[in-house]
């Protein structure tokens, strides 16, 4: 299926769990004041969309696939924004309609249906903060992450019990076919994510094969199934260039886990590899595993990739740092399968040493119709390449038609690579104020932005 397709699938999914209740409430309605069945069904819409949000995040690569890791978490951010919102709502016309509610602000007044309801608002309100803080998380993200699934737990929790205790939901057959509908696809998804994937799924077991350094406080870690079938080990698994996965060293729901892109051919079925660079205690004690170590792998994911059946005949790809590992796994997936069409590589560090993968890219352009192109913001003296970061002359090179007519050290190899080429699909990979000024740069130039595909390193 093409991530088009699954794009409009998962659209239509997600509008049945998020409308289908409250169209059925109201046509099966009743004759209360309109305030008051704004009132329900307010709360009604809110539920729905609290389950979409839990449900969008919850690792079906079905929807990582069409949607992107970036494009995954922006639905679960703005889903969370409208609970909260809804919920503001349903409490004002709550309120409005029937003001004798207000001793729900009187603790001694509680009742199970309205303390069930305040431990949600609390725990909701409580979400929203975490989530302003999210980018301040730094190396506490771990407690971040915990914080924000306890809450949800708890919200989810509370808000099912108010909606039980109320009873005049569940007591008409239509909603409450409907809300079982929404609990059981709910239970389904997180019995997915947190039983059968850490604990029951197999095919998540692998083993160290080798870890070898890249660069300072880099690493590529090469890992392997650790079952067997038939006295024959199992394949690893099958993923498309550009695409991430979870790792984990222990097999438990509490262990630590991050997600790290897939730098390996994706033509090779005996390894998968990943390139790591040490920014905490996790991925610097990469540098620690030893061939037949231990190692669990949630994936592939991700829908950072080209589509086979588009026919582009030229591949732009723009990094920084670390952001050049996806290029990496296309650049080694191309040459595994003979494929000489134009491919262009920029990327940028802050000096020599950043750059990575340097002596296999220099083979690489032996292999395949590779131009690269390397930039450095703090070059080292007599550094005869470009200099400063990613900007617009120099993507002006690269997209057809928008090229300068100064010659220079590049010209020739990147515009007679793109020139008079309509088919261009650009991938941009790293920190997220690189990527945003790129495609911003990308869109003064005309490019279209479907043909821009991005990926940025953020807290996932």
């Amino acid at each position: 299926m093409r991530p088009g397709q699954a794009r409009l699938l998962w659209a239509g999914a997600f509008l049945a769990v998020l409308l289908g209740p409250v169209l059925l409430g109201l046509v099966n309605g009743n004759d209360n004041p309109i305030a008051a069945q704004l009132a329900v069904q307010s709360g009604v819409l809110a539920t729905s969309l609290m389950v979409a949000a839990v449900v969008a995040p919850s690792r079906l690569r079905s929807l990582t696939r069409a949607l992107g890791i970036d494009g995954v978490l922006g639905v679960h951010r703005a889903l969370g924004l409208l609970v909260a919102l809804l919920v503001t709502v349903h409490i004002v016309l709550v309120l409005g309609t029937n003001p004798g509610a207000v001793v729900l602000f009187d603790p001694r007044q509680w009742t199970r249906p309205s303390r069930a309801a305040v431990t949600a608002t609390c725990a909701l309100v409580l979400l929203v903060a975490l989530a302003v803080t999210r980018q301040r998380a730094g190396r506490c993200y771990a407690l971040w992450r915990w914080l924000h699934l306890g809450l949800g737990s708890i919200l989810l929790v509370a808000t099912a019990l108010h909606v039980w205790w109320l009873r005049h939901l569940v007591t008409d057959p239509v909603l409450r076919s409907a809300f079982g509908v929404l609990a059981a696809v709910l239970v389904a998804v997180l019995s997915h994510r947190w039983v059968w994937r850490p604990f029951l799924d197999h095919r998540d077991a692998y083993q160290v094969l080798e870890v070898r350094p890249e660069g300072p406080g880099v690493h590529t870690l090469v890992i392997g199934p650790r079952r067997e079938r038939h006295g024959r080990p199992d394949a690893a698994m099958r993923f498309e260039p550009g695409q991430f996965a979870w790792l984990r060293v222990r097999r438990s729901v509490a262990a630590e886990e991050h997600p790290f892109t897939i730098t390996s051919s994706a033509r090779d079925s005996d390894s998968v590899a990943f390139t790591i660079r040490g920014v905490g205690d996790f991925t610097s004690a990469v540098a620690d595993l030893h061939p037949g170590d231990p190692i669990w792998v949630d994936g592939p994911h991700g829908a950072f990739t080209w589509d086979e059946r588009a026919r582009t005949r030229v591949l732009v790809l723009i990094a920084a740092g670390v952001g050049i590992t996806p290029m990496m796994s296309m650049l080694r997936t191309l040459a595994h399968r003979g494929d000489h069409r134009p491919v262009v590589l920029i990327s940028g560090a802050r000096t020599v040493e950043d750059l990575l993968f340097r002596d296999e890219l220099a083979r690489l352009r032996e292999r395949l119709r590779l131009t690269v192109v390397e930039v450095l913001s703090a070059p080292p003296p007599g550094w005869s390449g470009r200099t400063g970061r990613v900007d617009r002359m120099l993507l002006a090179d690269v997209v057809p038609g928008a090229g300068t007519d100064a010659a220079t050290d590049i010209g020739a190899g990147i515009g007679g690579v793109v020139a008079g080429r309509r088919k261009v699909e650009y991938f941009v990979c790293g920190p997220p104020g690189m990527v945003a000024g790129v495609v911003d740069t990308l869109d003064e130039l005309g490019v279209d932005p479907a043909r821009v595909h991005t990926e940025q390193f953020d807290m996932v």
